[in-house]
């Protein structure tokens, strides 16, 4: 435990003044851990006089944490009521997620320094204080008056300390105490510790129902039939014995993937997958509660024969590739619209192929015919660009015309548009298209243009995502890697194949496609592992990163890889404490080098 020293606070306020003005590496009369906070927080370039927390919008006011915590702070601040202390609860990076106190003028101080729900006062945002070098250290820590590095913090005494996970281990935030300087300061720190534990132990007792709750269903699942069972939440995977002896290792791993995707689930959900031995799972979810708290899911997992494939197929269609029961839906949807002359709008997220699939479904259905691909996005004259668009298919026979991103034209475009459709829809067919396809995207920026385009299209297919298609993934490497590899033997090992699918990819397939690309431009030919793979595949963060958090992991998975995974060395060469580079490493999902 580390405590306050005799320094007086005069003595320490100008202490830090010298240290400031100097920057000495060693201060005598200053404790250890404060001069070691002060020099990292000059490292981080932290304003000494205005502090500047960071404000994160996104906090998870619903963790196993604040659950547990809530009950124990609530109490704890009866007990302090008429007492000038504010009680603080912040995640494992700093991010204040809860603050109670029922003293106005302690509050408005605190709101003056931004010392708030919502803020970090991790100390790479704010320097030298309770919450952030209590993070940085692992231990109770008490910052007083001037020893916080920041000098309108000067008029607080902070005492912090960590929460531990109970079962795993790890830290996921602190418990802080703040009052105005001059506190007894050793209480503080005591109380906070004391408090700190019992949250650790409300965390277990929670843990503690909420398996057990899920253990008992699981027991109960596999006695009341024989099968695969699976049972799973974040903390806790349980596989029966059939379910081993049905599956290897690759096919245990999908069905894992598949279920953590709907595990959080309140109510009854079935999903099929396409496991990598070719078989196709049929997963029913049923959700568990201990009392009213979601405990996990139970996963009852049946063999389906997979449905006979018409001719013309994703395995048949030229250009793309999958295998999956959604994207053969989607496939097998487009086609049917090309087989009854109906015009097709393709819809779903950027990235996923609907062009493409368009594309193939015209070439496969008529491989000689003309094949017409224009965007509708960028064009500067929407009058002329039709007349063209018109000319062209007039002067073809009969071409199949394939119009992406076909929600972009504004009010006048989208009428010039709808003008050629008119007249396609009344001519004969030697001077119209033999099939019309659109694509949109479900991000659009003319929310009208679905009203101006559905009375033309009589058939709507909604492309999936490629995180909803995930097994596609090991048929979409080897294809789109030839394309871009300078030798045919350039090849994905086992373990960066396995990485890649459990990655969200929220720019589907054409984010892959970039991602293999940049790789095959780096290495000719021979194995790529994980390790060669771009800093945006080395994580499994499930939340999407802000531009800042992107290029802060680049950077650390960059110098981890220069350091050949040695944490200390890639910390020292980022210019950040060893703590702080291991929370970074957990925030962000990063996997370490083999």
């Amino acid at each position: 435990m580390t405590t306050q020293g005799h320094e007086s606070h005069s003595q320490v306020r100008l202490l830090r003044e010298q240290f400031l003005s100097k920057h000495l590496p060693e201060l005598p009369g200053v404790r250890d851990i404060i001069s070691a906070s002060w020099r990292r927080a000059l490292e981080h370039h932290i304003d000494a006089d205005e502090p500047n927390p960071i404000f994160v919008t996104d906090r998870d006011e619903e963790s196993l944490l604040v659950r547990s915590a809530t009950p124990i702070l609530d109490n704890l601040r009866a007990e302090l009521a008429g007492h000038p202390v504010a009680i603080l609860l912040t995640d494992a990076d700093g991010l204040v997620v809860r603050r109670s106190s029922v003293d106005r003028a302690l509050d408005s101080g605190l709101d003056r320094i931004s010392l708030a729900p919502g803020y970090s006062y991790a100390e790479e945002s704010i320097g030298t204080n309770g919450i952030g070098t209590t993070l940085e250290c692992q231990e109770p820590v008490l910052v007083s008056g001037f020893e916080h590095f920041n000098s309108r913090l000067a008029a607080f005494e902070c005492a912090g300390a960590p929460i531990h996970h109970p079962v795993r281990g790890h830290l996921v935030g602190v418990l802080d105490l703040t009052s105005w300087t001059g506190t007894p300061g050793p209480l503080l720190l005591t109380l906070a510790r004391r408090t700190a534990k019992q949250i650790e132990e409300a965390m277990l007792g929670g843990l503690g129902a909420r398996e057990l709750a899920l253990f008992r269903d699981y027991l109960a699942s596999c006695q009341r039939g024989s099968g695969a069972i699976l049972a799973v939440n974040e903390d806790v995977v349980m596989v029966n014995n059939h379910a081993r002896e049905l599956y290897d290792v690759a096919d245990r791993a999908a069905l894992l993937t598949h279920s953590a995707d709907v595990a959080g689930a309140t109510k009854r959900v079935t999903v099929l997958a396409d496991l990598p031995s070719g078989v196709v799972a049929r997963l029913e979810y049923r959700p568990v509660y201990s009392g009213s708290v979601l405990a996990g899911g139970v996963f009852r997992v049946k063999n389906q024969a997979a449905a006979p494939r018409a001719a013309g197929t994703d395995l048949h269609l030229p250009g793309v590739v999958g295998t999956s029961p959604a994207w053969r839906q989607a496939c097998a949807a487009a086609q049917a619209s090309f087989s009854g002359g109906n015009w097709l709008m393709l819809t779903g997220e950027r990235g996923t192929g609907k062009a493409a699939l368009a594309q193939a479904v015209a070439r496969h259905h008529a491989p000689r015919g003309q094949l017409i691909v224009q965007d509708c996005s960028g064009v500067d004259d929407y009058e002329a660009w039709a007349g063209a668009l018109a000319d062209e298919v007039a002067g073809g026979t009969a071409p199949a015309v394939v119009l992406r991103h076909a929600d972009s034209p504004g009010t006048e475009g989208m009428r010039r548009l709808t003008d050629v459709f008119t007249s396609w829809q009344g001519t004969s067919l030697g001077r119209a298209p033999a099939w019309v396809a659109v694509t949109l995207s479900d991000t659009s920026r003319y929310p009208d243009a679905a009203g101006w385009l559905m009375p033309f299209f009589a058939h709507t297919v909604e492309v999936p995502p490629l995180r909803h298609r995930i097994e596609d993934v090991r048929r979409l490497v080897p294809y789109l890697l030839a394309r871009h590899a300078k030798s045919p033997d350039l090849a994905l090992s086992d373990a960066c194949l396995r990485q890649l699918m459990r990655l969200p990819w929220t720019g589907n397939v054409r984010q892959l496609d970039r991602v293999l690309a940049e790789v095959s431009r780096r290495h000719r030919s021979g194995t790529i592992e994980v390790t060669d793979l771009p800093a945006e595949c080395r994580t499994t963060a499930r939340r999407q990163l802000t531009q800042l958090e992107s290029i802060e992991r680049d950077a650390i998975v960059r110098s981890l890889a220069a350091h050949h995974g040695n944490k200390e060395r890639a910390a020292a060469d980022l210019g950040m404490s060893r703590a702080t580079i291991y929370r970074k490493i957990r925030a962000f999902g990063i996997v370490p080098s083999q």
